[in-house]
């Protein structure tokens, strides 16, 4: 079984039908799509599930109440849910399904967390974690917007941060120096979860950006992460983060790819 997220910039900004052949090319049996701006419209939802052969499907609106907002979440499926949901409330969206694999019941939250502060960011996690306590198979996946402590960043990285990264992953130290926040994901790890690229020792593939976008926002950082519970850690038989020619051009975030099986 593949479960895969990816933020697909601005609801394919560069073309939906490279985002299309980009998860054909994985063939995910179960995907969370952030940034699904344009999902709203029923035509654009039913044609993605229909491409891409996934029939079950849930869109979330951005909660963020702004003439802007439009980044939505969407989760498509080949298997059926057995129950899906929105989170609320999200500054974005989140979206839980409950479905049936060959190795038992899957919980599965695709979130795409607050962009701006932190803070913000932990007070999401605590409200995610809530709704998928009771599952003892969980799945937590999306753009977190958040860096990890595994991953090696150097302290010098935020001399050459602009405001909005400075804001982003940045908080005041007791020297006045701007010092990289690890809080949202050290919060994830401390509730149970594993970091599926930490068991394959690829925690230092960036998922963001591609060639496409070498914009403000973006440094070579991870962002996009599948996280899963402790009784699905033996499952994981693959992690992969999906660089080649196609996902270079189809959004300026790449794919991220788990396989669980027996």
């Amino acid at each position: 079984m593949k479960i895969m997220t990816y933020n697909i910039y601005d609801g394919g900004k560069e073309g939906l039908e490279p985002v299309i052949e980009a998860v054909k090319d994985v063939s995910p049996d179960f995907l969370t799509i952030n940034e699904a701006n344009g999902f709203e419209e029923k035509r654009k939802l039913e044609y993605f599930a229909k491409k891409t052969k996934m029939p079950y499907y849930k869109l979330s609106l951005c909660g963020e109440e702004a003439d802007d907002a439009l980044w939505h979440v969407a989760v498509f499926s080949r298997l059926p849910f057995k129950e899906v949901r929105e989170i609320k409330p999200l500054m974005r969206a989140g979206i839980l399904a409950v479905i049936d694999s060959n190795f038992g019941e899957i919980a599965i939250i695709g979130a795409h967390l607050a962009p701006f502060k932190e803070d913000m960011r932990i007070t999401e996690v605590d409200l995610i974690a809530k709704e998928l306590e009771k599952y003892p198979n969980r799945v937590l996946m999306g753009d977190m917007n958040a860096l990890s402590p595994d991953d090696g960043y150097e302290e010098d990285l935020v001399k050459g941060f602009n405001e909005i990264q400075l804001a982003k992953f940045t908080r005041r130290g007791i020297l006045n120096e701007n010092k990289l926040l690890f809080d949202a994901i050290r919060k994830i790890k401390k509730l149970g979860y594993i970091d599926a690229a930490l068991l394959f020792g690829k925690e230092k593939e960036f998922t963001a950006p591609t060639a496409i976008k070498k914009d403000s926002a973006h440094n070579n950082m991870r962002l996009d992460y599948i996280f899963i519970s402790e009784f699905l850690k033996n499952k994981v038989k693959d992690y992969e983060v999906v660089k080649n020619e196609l996902t270079e051009k189809a959004s300026d975030h790449y794919p991220v790819v788990v396989e669980l099986g027996e």
